[in-house]
């Protein structure tokens, strides 16, 4: 009888270390596990636009992969961009550097106006948000950078763009002539603005290179070429807050909106 006691014992032993081994084994890979989650990125619907414009008529979207969508007085607040790209797209279009053309109906939309102004009602332009009318938006950047033609600047600043300089065989000619007023024009409006910029607290950077290289943030920066059109206008001067896009100021001072201007230098 003792002899099946002490079987009985031993089994019954050998089972609960069986199982007390499964449960350590079990606790360990619980504890060892890592519970990997998913790390698939979830898109935001804003990164696919290209370009927006509201009015009070309604809202158009102009997506990057060249759809049309739209909707008469669709309401502007909260997220309605995610909702308005819902809606069904009804064209699509070709996309330039100062204007679109609507490849069903054929219509050219233009994005500035003669002096580099954006034009009323756009929200989004190349997929940049707008906080300035006078925002540059278009402009060109050079295939291959050469730093001993540009200038980096990561300072606010107004920036003036120099004139070309010429030479004439005969400085009495017509072209030399009227070559010449525009240096004495440019000389006379260049100061003023320098003057006036100066009480509002701004220093002026004369550039002497085409090229103008700016710091924005998360480490980015752009590079302009100062003698190609910015937003569709021959432009003369930029002026730059650091760490924002720079905005087109007029070299005429008494052209430009000061409100705008002090808005922008907040």
């Amino acid at each position: 009888m003792i002899k099946y006691f002490k079987y009985f014992l031993i089994l019954a032993i050998t089972v609960s270390c069986k199982k007390e081994q499964e449960v350590q084994e079990v606790q360990q890979i619980k504890k060892d596990s890592v519970i990997v989650e998913s790390k698939v990125p979830i898109e935001n619907p804003r990164d696919q636009v290209q370009h927006l414009f509201t009015a009070n008529g309604g809202s158009i979207l102009y997506l990057k992969n060249g759809e049309i969508k739209g909707q008469a007085r669709f309401d502007t607040d909260g997220d309605f961009i995610t909702e308005l790209m819902k809606t069904e797209t009804y064209s699509h279009y070709t996309d330039y550097d100062d204007y679109l053309i609507d490849k069903k109906n054929k219509d050219t939309t233009f994005f500035f106006n003669d002096f580099g102004r954006i034009n009323e009602g756009w929200n989004i332009l190349k997929g940049v948000s707008i906080d300035n009318p006078m925002q540059v938006v278009s402009y060109q950047s050079p295939k291959k950078p050469n730093p001993s033609q540009t200038e980096n600047i990561s300072e606010t600043r107004l920036i003036i763009f120099d004139i070309e300089t010429k030479t004439f065989a005969d400085e009495n000619s017509p072209e030399a002539e009227t070559y010449f007023t525009v240096m004495d024009d440019w000389g006379y409006y260049s100061l003023e603005l320098n003057e006036n910029f100066e009480k509002l607290g701004v220093k002026t950077h004369y550039m002497k290179k085409r090229f103008l290289s700016l710091d924005l943030p998360n480490h980015k920066s752009i590079t302009i070429d100062t003698k190609s059109k910015i937003n569709g206008d021959n432009v003369l001067a930029l002026l730059y807050k650091k760490g924002k896009m720079p905005i087109i100021i007029s070299l005429i001072f008494g052209d430009n909106n000061l409100d705008e201007v002090k808005e922008y230098l907040k």
